[in-house]
């Protein structure tokens, strides 16, 4: 007779085990009688989910495991179920492993992708490390494949879900991606529980970062694995500009134009359209219904205004009422007009700018997606210090959110920040912190920028956040733990300590935007810790045998550089030396940078030369 323990991990995460669990031996000396089985008619994500059991396996042991199709119980296999296998009945995202006797049970119920998230936490569970997608800077070391020649189970019953709905990865600006490792993190996402990519309709307008770019190539692999596809971003300006119709719109209608405060319409596109003209409406809300429609593929479309908007300043716009209302009228009016050729498609808006606080006079469809931009936030405390009056200005803003609107909010966070300019911010305690918050606020969903380009600085961050979605309880200091000793093997307690001094000494003491400047005795000791775990990832480098290994410590190493360099810089600030000085230090920091492009470290296509200045103060001196 089995004994069970369950325990109540965070809101709406479930973790149960047995008190006494079985060992389970899969492999024994490099050979193997288990068999992975699949039921009639498997889904996409039952057989993804087979093959990457039979080839994760094989990698570890030698042993091939052969894939079946049987709706019988069949001892000695691992079984990979399917939603409409109706073995158990869980919510919408839950996903369990389930030991009887010889019989190991994959379950995925609800969404098709639960199936990977069983899969990918049963390797876990034998020892893989999905450490990062397989972008060609890691040199084939993204992943921890361990070698051994017996695998076993250890028989421990797991039934998770995640405590927030959305998370999610955002393209955004799009600097370092292309097709190819667009492809590689919508693999690696399922492995490590992310379930919604988010790609620009068109960024800047510019046409490079274009979600029509890529999606003939993306869509089957994102569907594969059931990953959610989000489009859109700041974007009204893509379905009604002045440019639109040769040129000429604005000529033939300047009334459907944004007017400034002195009366006058303005074409550029920071500007929102005349959102009480029923023409324009009516133009913007074709064209958006036109896209969707031959877009099948997007499940949620990002409708905002343009980055920074300036609303229209006519006195029928006013009479809208704010920001926040005039958008929550044209979201309202766009939904009901998609229903007729979408009814499946969710739509999204943006808590941000002038927009941050919920609609005084208009109820919001609660169907609509929010997603909730702390912008500014002063990353030197955490988002729910009272102390912090910039930071009490979001919490405030969220709280009259979720007092006033019942759908669905996700935070659009900046746990890897574009203005940080690939400082390696290392942050997972502090996000954890904010999570454990953002949800006992009742939020639904988190997300962050993810480019390949410096995607190795920030990769503890992009881990850890996936995993503190599914629980915000987690034990950070484990999952650092097992990510460094992967990633870092031998050498992980060299690399253990420069990570820490990173996490505690850049988020707080560097040129952090927003962050205030530090004097210059704590500058000084926070660069003489910095330089002392920079020596020791250094010595660990020259000794280490593994190729993979080497080169991702030397990479620790060049993070090491650029975040002491930085602080070198911050001490001259606090010393008040000579500007020429500083300049000099600057010029040579960025030359650091642009020496090591392309190697997934720095972002340098964000970079060009003479962009520092401003980040220490030097515009103009």
């Amino acid at each position: 007779m089995r004994i069970w323990r369950v325990l109540l991990i965070a809101a709406g995460v479930i973790l149960s085990f047995q008190l006494s669990a079985a060992e389970v031996q899969i492999v024994k000396g490099g050979k193997s009688d288990y068999v992975i089985t699949m039921t009639t008619n498997p889904t996409d994500q039952q057989i993804l989910a087979a093959n990457e059991l039979q080839k994760y396996i094989k990698q570890m042991s030698g042993a091939e495991l052969k894939v079946v199709v049987s709706d019988q119980k069949t001892d000695r296999s691992i079984g990979v179920y399917a939603p409409q296998s109706q073995l158990v009945i869980v919510p919408k995202e839950q996903c369990q492993i389930h030991s009887d006797g010889g019989q190991i049970r994959l379950i995925g119920a609800g969404e098709g992708r639960n199936i990977l998230y069983a899969t990918y936490q049963f390797l876990e569970s034998i020892g893989c490390r999905f450490l990062a997608p397989q972008l060609d800077h890691y040199q084939s070391s993204a992943e921890f494949i361990p070698k051994k020649r017996d695998i076993s189970f250890d028989g421990i019953d797991r039934n998770e879900k995640p405590v927030l709905a959305y998370r999610k990865l955002y393209v955004e600006e799009g600097h370092s991606h292309d097709i190819t490792n667009l492809k590689q993190m919508a693999e690696w996402m399922p492995k490590v529980g992310y379930n919604v990519l988010v790609v620009p309709t068109n960024y800047q307008g510019a046409g490079k970062v274009k979600w029509d770019n890529w999606r003939v190539d993306l869509t089957p692999e994102l569907k594969k694995r059931d990953i959610t596809i989000e489009v859109g971003g700041h974007g009204y300006q893509n379905f009604i500009n002045a440019e639109m119709e040769d040129g000429t719109l604005f000529k033939k209608h300047p009334e459907w134009f944004g007017q400034d405060a002195k009366g006058n319409r303005r074409p550029e596109k920071s500007y929102v359209f005349c959102t009480s003209n029923p023409d324009a409406v009516a133009y913007l809300t074709n064209n958006v219904v036109t896209y969707v429609k031959d877009r099948p593929e997007i499940q949620i479309f990002d409708f905002w205004p343009p980055d920074g908007a300036k609303w229209c300043e006519c006195d029928q716009c006013k009479k809208l009422g704010t920001p926040s209302d005039r958008q929550a009228i044209l979201v309202n009016h766009v939904r009901e007009a998609a229903q007729s050729v979408r009814p499946d498609l969710r739509l999204e808006i943006i808590a941000y700018h002038t927009a941050l606080l919920p609609p005084e006079h208009v109820k919001l469809d609660p169907s609509v997606l929010v997603d909730f931009c702390p912008i500014s936030q002063h990353f030197d405390v955490q988002i729910n210090d009272p102390n912090d009056a910039q930071n009490a200005e979001f919490v405030s803003a969220l709280k009259s959110w979720r007092g006033n609107f019942t759908g669905d909010i996700s935070i659009y966070s900046y746990y890897r920040k574009y203005a940080w300019e690939s400082l390696p911010a290392i942050i997972p305690h502090y996000m954890q912190n904010d999570l454990q918050w953002y949800a006992s606020v009742r939020v639904q969903g988190v997300s962050t920028y993810a480019e390949p380009g410096d995607w190795f600085t920030y990769e503890l961050n992009h881990y850890a956040l996936a995993k503190l979605a599914w629980n915000p309880k987690a034990d950070v200091d484990a999952i650092e733990k097992e990510f460094i000793e992967a990633r870092y093997q031998s050498s992980a307690p060299a690399a253990m300590e420069a990570v820490k001094t990173l996490e505690d000494v850049v988020r707080t003491t560097c040129s952090i935007p927003y962050s205030t400047l530090k004097s210059a005795d704590v500058i000084q000791q926070a660069l003489d810790r910095l330089k002392k775990s920079h020596d020791a990832v250094s010595k660990a480098a020259e000794a280490e045998k593994d190729a993979g290994v080497k080169h991702n410590l030397e990479r620790l190493g060049r993070v090491c550089d650029y975040a002491s360099g930085d602080l070198e810089i911050q001490l001259m600030r606090a010393q008040n030396a000579e500007v020429g000085k500083i300049r000099e230090k600057v010029k040579a920091l960025e030359g650091l940078l642009q020496s090591h492009a392309n190697e997934g470290v720095f972002l340098t296509q964000r970079m060009p030369p003479g962009r520092m200045a401003g980040r220490y103060g030097l515009k103009g001196k």
